[in-house]
């Protein structure tokens, strides 16, 4: 029997509503549910894909235990978490609680329950070792509305804008920016006559529909945002009413961008005069607009910096939402929000947390420096990491592949929830088979929740959905919800776990003689929402909640809080940026003539199981170069190549791409199998981790390293 139920894809966080047509429980379709407000019925091409995913016939669906001789074979997922519950129990006995890890990446996207329970289990164990893939993603953001300050009424909403400014993000593509049908919200705010700033070195899908794009030389992200603080500045265009009232620091500020005169902004980033002037000039003379980052930002080096810079350049415009304004991201499953048109001060980036034995880092205001993982289990002494609960695909994601292997299969302890035996499930001592996309129910919480951590993020209307899962998985399945996991362990250990809301001051306990329901711990997380959960249930198809919407209310007469323009390392950091040998921090040189940059693809998962399906057109990661670069290096496209760094080589697949800037290399991350296992590269893709370090030219606050802008050569295979 034949039925069409709606439910919400999760492959990524744009958690885009879809219609779901099941014959007797199984999967056949998917398309994007034009009953649901919001997203006029999109959905992506990873989305659509989702039947084959459901449906795949080599899925995992019985947990697997690591044998003495390496192989694997299945194990009762309960019996494997009564092993796991007892080996833990004897590493903490021994090493103490801080030996004990959990690391969280895409998959708590699809699963938002897992988050809180391994928290929760961190916690009773006495760990504060949790990570999460944020880090090694944009955590650029967070850190420098610590050091700026934040201001309280929050951005301006986007069909106000009179320009829109993205720097190395590609909105269409990642979801970012236009979480709810990109390609049409983008055509609606040109088509209003918002002025669309790109600063891409490839020509993408979003810029496309920009009025200035700026192709630089990748690396030179704050360079370029220096020199348009110097314009704006140059041509009056700061709104001095506001700087007076709302900040610090403008002279220093002043001072410090000096040097990045369009002359040498120009010479220096590879990016027309006359392009610069022109981006300025949009900027000085628009009455509303926003700057936003993204990965090509923070992965090619001093991502805070330039993200800092932006923030100030919002800030001299006094770009920020004023009273009366609605709020952007009224809040729905969050707790309510009185906002006012005033700043916050900047607070800590650092220092209040846990300290790493690595490299000077330490806890930041974006989370646990992931990129210290690694060698916080590779370095001996008090403190070292034995046990590890992975919730990701990190051998794909990590930097330093040849590192991270290296660690996970010395630990005494790996668990890792998994679909297939992945990369990463081939170095686990348990992997343990997961329920998938709509076997497990559904909220919207998440993307609410990201929001408050990266402006691209967040339903700018007050939007919300719950929905309960649609199809159990297959007959004879042992697969489970990551989060029972965690709570089945704490049973077993006699802990007791607490959950709830991360904006109430005290956690509730949780039942740990009556197992809950996932709807459960999704209730605990809710707790104290604006909307009551319970109303999100009355709406199948998601609910756009006009009566949470959120007016900025007027600045508190005693506020005497103020943005800052001269944090004292963003300046010091300028100085050096000002002054350095461009070429020389680059790394170019006759052995290394070009840069590699990340790229993402519509028509391909990266990171995760790769279902073949039809849909999904792209299976690898080919190398993308501009065509006078494939004939310099006389190589045609779909050639074998080796693409070497100074840390590494991979084969790859080289293709043309007229659109990217002469002199770069674009390529997907999340590629690549097992270290050792055979690979047909046309097939499966390289892993570009095998071309960074987890020491390269790292960020001094949350030690992402350097993952784009690598200086790489082509060899002919």
């Amino acid at each position: 029997m034949s039925e069409l139920r709606p439910s919400t894809c999760r492959i990524c966080s744009a958690y885009c509503p879809v219609l779901v047509t099941l014959d007797h429980g199984k999967v056949m379709r998917v398309e994007g549910n034009r009953n649901a407000p919001l997203y006029d019925g999109y959905t992506c091409p990873k989305g659509r894909a989702l039947p084959a995913f459901h449906n795949n016939p080599d899925r995992l669906l019985h947990s697997m235990k690591r044998q003495p001789d390496g192989s694997y074979q299945p194990i009762p997922t309960d019996l494997a978490i009564a092993e796991i519950a007892e080996r833990l129990k004897d590493i903490v006995a021994r090493h103490g609680p801080r030996s004990v890890a959990g690391f969280l990446g895409n998959p708590g996207v699809e699963q938002v329950a897992t988050a809180p329970v391994m928290m929760s289990l961190l916690r009773a164990i006495g760990s504060p070792m949790f990570f999460s893939m944020a880090t090694l993603d944009q955590p650029n953001t967070k850190i420098a509305e610590a050091l700026h300050g934040a201001w309280d009424g929050g951005r301006m909403r986007p069909e106000t804008l009179d320009v829109m400014l993205i720097a190395g993000g590609n909105p269409v593509i990642s979801k970012q920016y236009f979480g709810q049908n990109p390609g049409m919200r983008l055509k609606e705010l040109v088509r209003r006559g918002t002025k669309l700033i790109v600063i891409d070195p490839r020509r993408s899908e979003t810029a496309r529909r920009a009025a200035v794009h700026l192709q630089p030389i990748p690396g030179e992200d704050a360079v370029i945002a220096a020199g348009l603080v110097h314009l704006v500045i140059a041509m009056g265009g700061v709104d001095t009413q506001f700087a007076e009232h709302n900040t610090t620091g403008l002279a220093t500020l002043t001072r410090a961008a000096a040097p990045f005169t369009p002359e040498y902004v120009a010479a220096r980033a590879g990016v027309p005069e006359a392009d610069l002037r022109a981006a300025a000039a949009i900027i000085a003379n628009a009455k509303r607009g926003n700057f936003g980052t993204g990965t090509g930002v923070s992965m090619t080096g001093r991502g805070t910096l330039t993200t800092y810079l932006y923030n100030c350049l919002q800030t001299l415009r006094g770009f920020w939402a004023q009273e009366d304004d609605e709020m952007l991201c009224s809040p729905v499953l969050l707790p309510p929000a009185n906002p006012r048109a005033q700043p916050r001060s900047p607070f800590p980036a650092i220092g209040f947390g846990e300290k790493m034995r690595v490299r000077g880092l330490e806890q930041s205001v974006a989370g646990m420096p992931a990129a210290a993982l690694v060698d916080e289990i590779l370095t001996p002494g008090e403190g070292q990491i034995r046990a590890l609960f992975m919730h990701a695909g990190a051998m794909r994601t990590m930097p330093g592949e040849a590192r991270t292997h290296q660690a996970f299969r010395s630990l005494d302890l790996l668990v890792t929830h998994d679909v297939e035996m992945s990369p990463t499930a081939q170095t686990a001592d348990y992997v343990l088979a997961s329920k998938i996309a709509f076997e497990i129910p559904v909220l919207s919480f998440l993307v609410e929740l990201n929001s408050l951590f990266h402006q691209g993020y967040g339903f700018s209307d007050p939007f919300g959905s719950a929905q309960p899962a649609l199809v159990e998985p297959p007959a004879g399945a042992d697969v489970i919800d990551a989060w029972r996991v965690y709570y089945r362990i704490a049973r077993r250990l006699g802990l007791q776990l607490e959950c709830g809301s991360m904006f109430a001051s005290e956690l509730s306990p949780i039942d740990m003689i009556n197992e809950p329901s996932t709807e459960d711990i999704h209730a605990f997380i809710a707790a104290g929402s604006a909307i009551p959960l319970e109303h999100l249930a009355q709406y199948p198809d998601g609910h756009v909640f006009d009566e949470a919407r959120v007016q900025i209310a007027p600045r508190d007469p005693a506020c005497t809080d103020r943005l800052d323009l001269a944090n004292a390392d963003m300046i010091a950091e300028m100085a050096d940026l000002a002054v350095e040998n461009a070429s020389e921090h680059r790394g170019t040189n006759a052995e290394f003539p070009l840069l590699l940059v990340p790229k993402r693809m519509q028509n391909a998962t990266n990171g995760s199981f790769r279902a073949e399906a039809e849909r999904l057109k792209v299976q690898t990661n080919p190398a993308f170069l501009h065509p006078s670069d494939l004939a310099a290096f006389r190589l045609v496209p779909g050639a074998l190549t080796q693409l070497r760094s100074r840390y590494g080589s991979i084969e790859v697949v080289v293709e043309a791409d007229c659109d990217l800037r002469p002199g770069v290399v674009a390529i997907a991350h999340g590629f690549g199998r097992h270290p050792g296992e055979a690979t047909d590269t046309r097939r499966h893709g390289s892993n570009v981790n095998r071309l960074t370090a987890l020491d390269d030219d790292f960020d001094r606050y949350s030690g992402i390293p350097r993952m784009g802008a690598i200086p790489v050569s082509l060899t002919r295979v």
